[in-house]
């Protein structure tokens, strides 16, 4: 049986991370992602943070626009048409934010908005090394292993006079 879709639908890719206690109902949708038929985002959400995970919203929503009657069909057009941006691989969840039907002329078309998630174990969304694209800085060294910059410590000496301050300056650190 099939659903129209509406705004707070969830579709997760196919190999999705999600926590063992999550009992997801989902059907195949297009290539490489489900549909979630037994939550909805907020729902998804709140379960997914009592597993103790964190369900990342980004800003900022994603849009396509199908000519067509308000059906079912015209619907999963624009959303497999949205599921086609290459932006989205990073991600591993989008949810459907609203489904507008309009009429221009005479010709119907549905706008459908979504935005990315994410489902992850860790509150952080990239690990440093993640971000940085690479496991090694520039010299070859691992991420613990990079040199320290020098520490630059300056001490400000009053005079009984205070016309006059000294000051005294030392450099930790490695004279390379």
């Amino acid at each position: 049986m099939e659903e129209k879709m509406k705004s707070g639908t969830i579709l997760t890719t196919e190999n999705a991370v999600l926590p063992k206690t999550l009992q997801l109902e989902t059907e195949p949708f297009a290539s490489g992602w489900k549909l979630v038929t037994n939550f909805d985002g907020d729902k998804l959400n709140r379960e997914i943070g009592r597993a103790g995970w964190t369900f990342f919203s980004f800003a900022g929503e994603i849009s396509s626009t199908v000519f067509g009657n308000d059906g079912t069909a015209t619907v999963r057009r624009a959303v497999k048409r949205i599921l086609a941006n290459p932006k989205l691989e990073k991600f591993n969840s989008l949810e459907v934010t609203r489904v507008i039907p309009k009429h221009f002329l005479g010709v119907p078309y549905t706008t459908v908005y979504a935005c990315s998630r994410h489902a992850r174990e860790s509150i952080f969304f990239f690990r440093r090394d993640e971000a940085q694209g690479r496991s090694r800085d520039e010299s070859g060294r691992g991420l613990s292993e990079r040199r320290r910059s020098p520490r630059v410590e300056v001490v400000v000496e009053e005079t009984a006079s205070r016309s006059k301050v000294p000051l005294r300056l030392s450099i930790e650190g490695d004279s390379k």
